[in-house]
């Protein structure tokens, strides 16, 4: 089994995009744009989802004020294991503006299905959206990076936060990213419900 599991990354490494040219991805610098379809459709609605939608000098959504961007796989156990978490953020900091995304990676048919049971399984109901050819990540991760990564993007557009790979724990590191970027207190957000994720790596 373990030995599928290397191949099956080794494979996927070798399929990897290189990033793209001259585009820097940083904290205080512009979040690039992008418009994805939506795999959890019967919960998140169907279409394209774009993050102009929330920031920008005119979003759609006027009440957004950070975007939390998570890019999963579904062969990512971490990615699995942070799911419960973002969930928790969604409900208990949407009203307060925050708008989570799910961006998975995934690149075959089986794939694509396996991460929309994964976040069925998990109650998601924020978008989970697709991007099958990696352009979107290899924008935001370059060629190689761990998974999951999180990107806290800010209302005016801008990165407040990147944490590529985490390797603590997810429920008060997001937690506390998430409150912060919201402005909030201390302490405001209750106990999130979840497992510790850790990392792997970007197919």
């Amino acid at each position: 089994m373990a030995a599928m599991h290397a191949a099956a990354l080794a494979a996927a490494l070798a399929l990897a995009l290189p990033a793209a040219a001259g585009e820097e991805i940083a904290e205080g610098l512009p979040a690039p744009s992008f418009s994805l379809r939506t795999l959890n459709a019967d919960v998140a609605g169907t279409g394209l989802v774009a993050l102009d939608r929330y920031v920008g000098e005119a979003p759609e959504d006027p009440d957004a004020r950070v975007v939390l961007l998570s890019f999963f796989a579904s062969w990512c156990e971490p990615c699995a294991r942070e799911l419960p978490v973002l969930v928790q953020l969604d409900r208990t900091w949407r009203a307060r503006g925050l708008r989570v995304l799910g961006i998975d990676i995934d690149r075959d048919e089986a794939g694509i299905a396996a991460a929309a049971r994964m976040a069925a399984a998990a109650k998601v109901t924020y978008p989970i959206l697709s991007d099958r050819f990696n352009f979107l990540a290899r924008r935001y991760l370059g060629d190689e990076a761990p998974l999951p990564s999180v990107f806290l993007v800010r209302r005016d557009g801008t990165i407040a936060r990147i944490a590529r790979g985490y390797a603590k724990d997810a429920s008060a590191f997001l937690r506390t990213e998430v409150a912060a970027a919201l402005g909030a207190a201390p302490g405001a957000s209750p106990p999130s419900e979840g497992a510790p994720a850790g990392a792997a790596s970007l197919p």
